[in-house]
């Protein structure tokens, strides 16, 4: 099902019971949006008018959590003004968890860093900060984070390593060494999961560190990966290069996967959600700023 349209790039999408956010950036046109989306396909607003790129996305109970730039800023789900919680963040994804919002760099900036702020404002804290490696293909920051209570979880695409922080701070858990640039990252009760940037592959990692499992390969570049209810959602490549691309599930005990949605070749696949329900992405035409949104029953 089509859900809306808008222009530009989509940098999030996160979804609660009833609503997709999203964040997009219209290169040529200087300018962004952050807006809502009903999974009843009922629409699309714009929430707010944007002008620095955002990036990172993330939501609590009550509240929207986005970057705009460098900045932190909040925006309350029923409406009204934003607030600026942190004018130097300086993160390209964001968690949120318990009262707090936890940040890395992504290929922003010199250095990779994992920060926290509370979500109501307040100084932000360096939980750590690590010198990255030079390298001249991307990515090669602090990818992606995840948070829950045993920790906060990082792709760390420049050293090809898998980290876990203490939520207080303090000298990082290295869970995993040598995969080849691991990208973005969902995490269960029990297991980690990431995808390597330029070899397309879905793995599975303990969170208690060891050897990573494949799942799956064959995945676009720099995919965007999605986790609900024991199932990842990612896209996958065609058969040749003109061929149409795929929305897959792939079950994360014993890597079953099935096609649930057929992807134009000439399109991309810029973001990923999902729910119990439905899995639901942004897609874009290849030399467009069109972007359409899309549910599919999982």
């Amino acid at each position: 099902m089509k859900l809306g349209s808008a222009i530009g790039t989509v940098h999030g999408l996160v979804n609660d019971a009833a609503h997709l956010y999203y964040t997009t950036w219209q290169t040529y046109g200087n300018r962004g949006d952050l807006g809502e989306i009903q999974k009843n396909g009922e629409g699309l607003t714009a929430l707010l008018s944007l002008e620095l790129e955002p990036r990172g996305l993330a939501l609590d109970q009550d509240r929207i959590y986005f970057t705009e730039g460098i900045r932190l800023k909040s925006e309350p789900k029923t409406g009204g003004a934003p607030s600026l919680i942190d004018a130097n963040f300086s993160s390209q994804s964001i968690a949120s968890y318990a009262d707090r919002v936890y940040g890395v760099p992504g290929d922003y900036g010199p250095y990779d860093r994992v920060v926290v702020v509370f979500g109501k404002g307040g100084e932000a804290k360096e939980l750590a900060t690590s010198p990255r490696p030079v390298s001249k293909q991307e990515p090669v920051g602090y990818s992606a984070i995840v948070v829950d209570a045993s920790g906060v979880y990082v792709t760390d695409s420049g050293r090809g390593r898998v980290l876990r922080f203490p939520l207080g701070g303090g000298k990082p858990q290295t869970l995993a060494s040598g995969p080849d640039k691991p990208f973005d990252l969902a995490a269960d009760d029990s297991y980690l999961y990431f995808d390597l940037a330029k070899k397309g592959r879905l793995m599975k990692l303990e969170k208690t560190g060891g050897k990573a499992q494949q799942l799956a390969s064959g995945l676009v570049e720099n995919a965007r990966i999605a986790l609900e209810s024991g199932s990842l959602f990612a896209a996958f490549l065609g058969e040749s290069a003109e061929a149409p691309r795929s929305l897959d599930k792939v079950e994360a005990e014993g890597g079953i996967r099935a096609k649930l949605a057929t992807v134009p070749s000439d399109h991309t696949v810029e973001a990923i959600t999902a729910d119990r329900a439905c899995v639901y992405w942004a897609e874009r035409e290849a030399g467009s700023g069109k972007l359409t949104f899309f549910a599919v029953a999982r």
